[in-house]
């Protein structure tokens, strides 16, 4: 019996010293923390940026997540504890590619088997769950993104075979995306407006001018400082955020059928 109560004693005393360690461990950073999949994540980007609203928006619908990034080697600190510390950044600047956004914009059409993806999981579930891309290698996480997104008419490929997964594309480009994307919805696309006043209006590609009208009618590109449209301009991670962020809140008949939950 005694024996049985000092081993109970001891095993309270130990959990009491591995809290207060714990505890004690994440006051020693300066870093806010996130919980997610029972690791701590270290968020190093911060919440003094032009695109917040965005962020925080996209990074809760789990739109677009944070890319883990590692400055410094591991303490002998976290070394000595075992935890899976893992220092995570937006990377707002980083550009995007056809993969990316045709995997985003399945996403944002409520894919379950997409959501996945961004953990590196697909679904065989998902009827998108194959390619007839020759540069898309077989077990690529967006397959069903960029399927999905080419079938229905909203990116399309880059001639015989070949979908060009991993080139960036232009800001023109994602307008003509997700004008295509509205159209696919079936949701009124006829919002025009003059943007000659723009000083490089001249430079919208031909093919993207509605879609580019369109935009700038329904307030989802504004413009870059200088009264410049930058259509040839690669688009940013967060200016893609901003401009999903805005089309949910701004284009009203698309917001009348989803409710912005997925």
């Amino acid at each position: 019996m005694q024996r049985k109560t000092v081993i109970l004693i001891s095993f309270i005393i130990i959990i009491s010293l591995i809290s207060i360690t714990s505890v004690n461990a994440l006051r020693s950073y300066d870093y806010k923390y996130e919980y997610m999949d029972e690791a701590f994540y270290y968020v190093v980007d911060s919440d003094d940026i032009w695109y917040y609203d965005a962020r925080e928006f996209v990074l809760a619908e789990a739109l677009m997540l944070r890319y883990e990034v590692r400055e410094e080697p591991y303490s002998e600190e976290e070394e000595y504890r075992g935890w899976s510390n893992y220092y995570v950044d937006f990377l707002g600047e980083d550009e995007v590619t056809r993969s990316y956004i045709s995997a985003l914009l399945h996403r944002y059409n409520g894919s379950i088997a997409t959501i996945y993806t961004v953990w590196g999981i697909t679904s065989a579930s998902d009827k998108y769950n194959f390619t007839t891309f020759a540069d898309i290698p077989k077990d690529a996480w967006y397959i069903p993104g960029a399927q999905w997104a080419y079938e229905n008419g909203i990116v399309n490929g880059v001639g015989g075979a070949y979908f060009a997964p991993e080139r960036t594309i232009t800001r023109e480009e994602f307008a003509a995306m997700l004008y295509r994307y509205t159209e696919y919805l079936e949701v009124d696309t006829s919002a025009r407006v003059d943007y000659s006043d723009f000083a490089d209006s001249g430079s919208v590609s031909d093919w993207a001018t509605d879609a580019m009208s369109w935009a700038v009618a329904e307030g989802l590109i504004s413009g870059k400082p200088g009264k410049l449209l930058a259509p040839q301009d690669t688009i940013t991670r967060a200016e893609v955020a901003t401009v999903i962020y805005r089309y949910n809140n701004e284009v009203k008949a698309h917001r009348d059928i989803w409710d912005g939950t997925l």
